[in-house]
């Protein structure tokens, strides 16, 4: 029996009052939103915090680390403030690929006891990374490593734009694709009044001041505060709970058939090849579901950045990104089979995004589409999709969540997950003499708080032996080249020196 799951609430900022949210204490805005959420989706479901309580088995959260609460205990005392004792509690930590992991965690639960009623809730405080340069510095000292990243100036954006650029390079998606994908998903949020972005309309202006590569602000994913709270259980225990008067007789469901995530690396220029999990965190998810791709009516995919949509899409559905990019400009994806409609809320670029809980923009987008939203987006199918599929991201593409959800169970059995291509942990053993090829390169245009002062290139090389590095580009005078033009990734070869105390590429 597939877990199944009861309807999600979320709390948005704009649902307090502005004068005393704003003064209240990092803190108090945390519990705000985490206790709304809560109520929010016992009052959906029919209940009380106080009637579940004694039935509730198990608390899953999720680690606010823009607060600096992070760790198991934190868990238990939001457990406690919230009324429920004596249960389990469980924390993940997956970057954006947090929610699916959470969902995952709830699915390995019920799924290992059919008599367990898991709350899957978390909320997050984070300053927004586009207004304060020192937020934008933390993060870059977060996701990038001191001595083989940021030297080179290497940002979250820059490192991203690496990954777009190969793509691009590789399948001849280009800047005016991204620009296309971004206006039509933000057309999908512009008219929700819970958007970030509601009634805020794209300007060529904004589209066309790049940050690195292709991306300008509009393809970056926002920051804001939001929480959550969803209920996940079992058909039985579901009724039970009915007939006890715990639960409201009409309550609804969809199951989760499958959940998984599959990690690669924590830095950049560990990740051999810009290999992905995404593909396999796909299959395994499938494999537990019973269902196959080309049975997929709908897919929430995470949306970090626009080229993330083309990249996990391609590895979800096995599409050419190419393919992808050119249906994702009407808001679908074509199997081969399905054009299926994705991120009709607009994604994580338009709607709500609190750090490793913006994968609950999806969850909210994936959950009207069932009705199961206490706040639902206000465009949705005509019709319920039998099989909807849910992507998160965490790091730099290092962390891939999948949860599959259906109004019903497949009648085929589990199978086992055949993985594709294996991901490999780059070893670093670059040194100065070395000729390499150019797997990807970007001009940097924005590097708030960082020491090296863009505009500059970023690139990505790799070793006649097969390892990776980055560094900037030189010409062969060591003058510092700032414009990626004139490059091409599958033939520009470089040779690599040490300057001023970093190995640097200088072209050939």
């Amino acid at each position: 029996m597939k877990p199944i799951f009861l309807g999600v609430a979320d709390t948005i900022e704009s649902e307090f009052d502005q004068d005393s949210y704003k003064q209240a204490s990092t803190m108090e805005k945390y519990f705000k939103l985490l206790f709304r959420s809560v109520d929010k989706l016992c009052t959906f479901l029919g209940t009380d915090r106080n009637r579940l309580a004694p039935f509730l088995t198990d608390f899953v959260s999720i680690d606010s680390l823009s607060l600096g609460r992070t760790g198991y205990g934190h868990a238990v005392r939001d457990a406690n403030d919230l009324g429920f004792t004596g249960i389990s509690c469980h924390m993940v930590d997956l970057g954006g690929a947090s929610v699916g992991g959470a969902l995952h965690q709830a699915y390995s639960i019920v799924t290992s006891n059919p008599n367990a009623v898991v709350l899957v809730a978390a909320a997050d405080v984070p300053k927004s990374v586009f207004k304060q340069v020192s937020d934008l510095k933390r993060l870059t000292e977060t996701v990038c490593h001191k001595d083989f990243e940021i030297n080179y100036g290497a940002t979250l954006i820059a490192l991203y734009a690496l990954l777009a650029e190969r793509q691009m390079s590789e399948s001849g998606v280009t800047t005016n694709d991204h620009i296309d994908i971004a206006k039509h998903f933000r057309s999908n949020a512009v008219g929700n009044p819970r958007a970030f972005q509601y009634q805020k309309e794209l300007t060529d202006k904004q589209l066309h001041r790049p940050l690195a590569g292709p991306y300008s602000t509009p393809m970056i994913a926002i920051v804001t505060d939001h929480a959550f709270a969803t209920l996940v259980t079992t058909v039985e225990k579901k009724q039970e709970l009915i007939d006890k008067g715990i639960l409201r007789k009409d309550a609804q469901h969809i199951f989760m058939t499958g959940a998984s995530h599959a990690v690669h690396a924590e830095y950049f220029y560990q990740k051999k090849g810009m290999g992905s999990p995404a593909a396999i965190a796909c299959e395994k998810a499938f494999s537990l579901s019973g269902f196959a791709r080309e049975e997929v009516e709908y897919a929430w995919i995470y949306d970090c950045f626009t080229g993330m949509i083309i990249q996990q899409a391609s590895l979800y559905f096995g599409v050419s990104p190419r393919l992808v990019a050119d249906s994702l400009k009407t808001g679908h994806i074509s199997n081969g089979k399905n054009d299926i409609p994705i991120n009709c809320g607009g994604g994580i670029l338009n709607y709500q995004a609190a750090m490793s809980l913006s994968g609950v923009t999806g969850l909210i987008d994936v959950a009207s589409q069932y009705q199961l939203a206490v706040d639902p987006i206000p465009k949705i199918l005509k019709s319920k999709p039998r099989v909807s599929l849910l992507g998160g991201n965490g790091g730099i593409d290092s962390i891939n969540s999948v949860v599959i959800f259906s109004t019903e169970e497949s009648s085929k059995p589990i199978r086992i997950p055949q993985f594709p291509r294996p991901i490999q942990v780059n070893e670093v053993d670059a040194k100065a003499g070395d000729v390499c090829e150019i797997l990807s390169a970007t001009t940097v245009h924005f590097n708030p708080g960082g020491e090296k002062k863009p505009p500059y290139v970023l690139c990505a090389l790799q070793t006649e032996r097969g390892s990776m590095c980055v560094t900037n580009l030189f010409t062969s005078d060591e003058n510092e080249i700032e414009t990626t033009d004139g490059l091409d990734f599958r033939k520009t070869k470089v040779q690599l020196k040490m300057i001023d105390g970093k190995l640097q590429a200088i072209l050939k």
